[in-house]
């Protein structure tokens, strides 16, 4: 699982954890991003979390899940769209894609979160070996 916040951004594979600090990512309006992958029996069960900071009143994401290529490209394999719902400072997600092969998956996530009439729009992204 990775965990983005403020201030920094947390990268993971299967085995390891390296935190790099991005010193750009000044969110205002989140205040933290979860990201996890699991692959069994060639199903990947995507799950993402978005935070919004106190006040927040909606978050629209789009999730991308992503397949690297022996060049080192990506190229995608499943994308989805959610909504925060009733809850207006959590947006929780899951998807199941079917029929992959083990490999190197990045899933991403571009957040549009709402708070104090203000839409920011934020990134975010993992990387894992699965399989």
């Amino acid at each position: 699982m990775v965990f983005v916040g403020l201030g920094g951004n947390i990268s993971a594979t299967a085995v390891d954890v390296v935190q790099e600090p991005i010193n750009e990512l000044l969110w205002e309006n989140v205040a933290i991003i979860t990201l996890d992958m699991k692959f069994a029996n060639g199903i990947i069960t995507s799950t993402g979390n978005v935070v919004g900071r106190s006040g927040t009143t909606a978050i629209v994401a789009l999730f991308v899940l992503a397949r690297r290529n022996a060049d080192g490209t990506f190229t995608e394999v499943d994308r989805w769209t959610a909504t925060n719902g009733s809850i207006a400072m959590l947006l929780s997600t899951s998807r199941t894609t079917r029929n992959q092969p083990a490999g190197t998956y990045r899933l991403s996530v571009t957040a549009h979160v709402t708070r104090s009439g203000k839409t920011e729009t934020v990134n975010a992204s993992y990387t894992a070996a699965l399989g």
